[in-house]
């Protein structure tokens, strides 16, 4: 699929279509019929889109890739990875990962997708490790727009929050 100029249009109507999402919201870019979708195609219309997405610009709402086979989405997962980003995608094998996301981070995010609604605590206790180590990997991954995070209270100075799957079990 496509031309860098071709991309550039078909950002444009992914970011209108994710700006009607209701919040929370998640767009799925189905790439169910494509054969070939080409870097500067990928690199212009998803990744550009993705990349305003986790600034936040969109509010709560998240994106993910639906792909037939993980090999169509090898130019996307490149250029998502020379950007220091990473992207949910869905296929009929399950999940994986595009772009760049380090063992212990997709491992935390593994649990979050399994268990399809946590906390921190809970995903301390499962990993092993501290809470505060847990709270840092959860909220890179919430920053990166592969899982939600709602805020559900506070404890003094702390916030308390529960986090979500942003793909359907």
């Amino acid at each position: 699929m496509g031309t860098r100029l071709e991309g550039k249009t078909a950002r444009e109507k992914l970011l209108a279509t994710l700006e009607t999402l209701s919040e929370p919201g998640c767009l799925v870019i189905s790439l169910d019929g494509i054969e070939v979708l080409s870097g500067s195609f990928a690199d212009e219309a998803v990744a550009l889109s993705y990349a305003r997405l986790i600034t936040g610009e969109y509010g709560d709402r998240y994106m993910i890739v639906r792909s037939p086979v993980l090999e169509i989405t090898e130019d996307l997962s490149s250029k998502l990875e020379r950007r220091r980003m990473a992207m949910l995608c869905s296929s009929n094998d399950g999940w994986d990962v595009l772009g760049l996301l380090g063992a212990q981070m997709r491992e935390t995010l593994a649990l979050v997708i399994d268990r399809q609604e946590t906390t921190a605590k809970e995903l301390a206790s499962l990993l092993g490790i501290r809470h505060n180590a847990c709270l840092r990997r959860v909220g890179r991954l919430a920053e990166l727009r592969l899982i939600r995070r709602k805020e559900v209270g506070s404890a003094g100075p702390h916030h308390s929050y529960r986090f979500f799957s942003i793909l359907n079990p």
